[in-house]
């Protein structure tokens, strides 16, 4: 439906001192921050799961070596989805209105698409605990967040998550990093998945400003030094991200940098503007386009709890 002069008639006046559309700058986009943006040119990309070798065994003088076939599992497609809207602008209203709004109209796009963007990033984390669809569910078959996961090489499973879920504190992030310390490859392996970035709610801002950001521990009467900030080995978390796009409140996650972890934005199509005249009515037409796809094939290198 196209936006006519007659349902906005206080443009077409001149006295009004300030119009608030767009009137704020908003500030840098969040999931660049922490999730990994691979660019593509096709209709999908496959990701494979593959195990690693075992332990090589003590050889006896003129045996036979034992020779390990390695161990394929599971593919993860990512198939972008498009994402397309717009809006219409009569001849009538483009010639009338007199404040530049309408002119204005593509930057509301813009932020709309930059949302988008937003929203479908932090779909991974929203829904870590679910595996209702493919999108949601890993190599594994399960959700990201999960205390069984299995490992293909052999039959024990892992926990990215608590037992019960737990709300965030000091004591709650060094159990977490405890847990990424003993995580193993699917042979059994110690592996290294170090936090670096923790993503928690607005609501808990200032409780992970204690916790990340200063360097005595808040939660203790004797003062004692904050090791999760500096790490028990130089390696402490200092850097968080209070979202804006989380849906449940008391949720948090610790990630390990960018190429240790498998969160995922596919990106065949960035953001596209496009405007024509309807020449039988004058009409403007404006329309964007994207086509994007977020999810995660393999779990190591994230930790999260749902909170309660």
């Amino acid at each position: 439906m196209a936006m006519r002069s007659s349902d906005f008639p206080e443009l077409l006046d001149t006295p009004l001192r300030k119009i608030f559309f767009l009137s704020l700058e908003n500030s840098r986009p969040e999931y660049q921050r922490w999730i990994n943006i691979v660019e593509t040119k096709r209709a999908f990309e496959d990701d494979l799961r593959m195990a690693e070798f075992g332990s090589i065994p003590q050889h006896t003088e003129g045996s036979t070596p034992l020779f390990e076939d390695a161990i394929e599992g599971t593919t993860k497609r990512y198939a972008p989805l498009e994402y397309v809207g717009g809006y219409i602008i009569t001849q009538v209203l483009r010639e009338d209105e007199l404040h530049g709004i309408m002119g204005r109209m593509t930057e509301g796009l813009r932020e709309s698409q930059r949302n988008l963007f937003e929203v479908q990033a932090y779909n991974i984390l929203n829904n870590s605990t679910t595996a209702t669809t493919t999108r949601l569910q890993g190599f594994d078959g399960l959700a990201l967040l999960s205390a069984v996961h299995p490992n293909l090489g052999n039959p024990d499973t892992q926990a990215n998550k608590p037992t019960t879920d737990v709300t965030l504190s000091q004591l709650a992030v060094e159990n977490a990093v405890n847990t990424m310390t003993a995580w193993t490859n699917e042979k059994g392996f110690p592996v290294f998945h170090t936090p670096s970035l923790a993503i928690v709610d607005t609501s808990d801002q200032f409780i992970a400003a204690k916790i990340f950001k200063n360097a005595m521990r808040y939660d203790t009467a004797n003062h004692e030094e904050n090791w999760v900030k500096q790490g028990p080995d130089m390696n402490g978390i200092s850097e968080f991200i209070a979202s804006r796009y989380f849906t449940a409140t008391n949720q948090w996650f610790l990630l390990s940098e960018k190429r240790k972890h498998d969160l995922n934005m596919f990106i065949r199509v960035h953001p596209q503007f496009e405007t024509s005249i309807d020449f039988p009515t004058g009409n403007l037409i404006v329309k964007t386009r994207s086509r994007l796809f977020t999810s995660f094939g393999r779990w190591p290198g994230v930790f999260g709890s749902k909170g309660f």
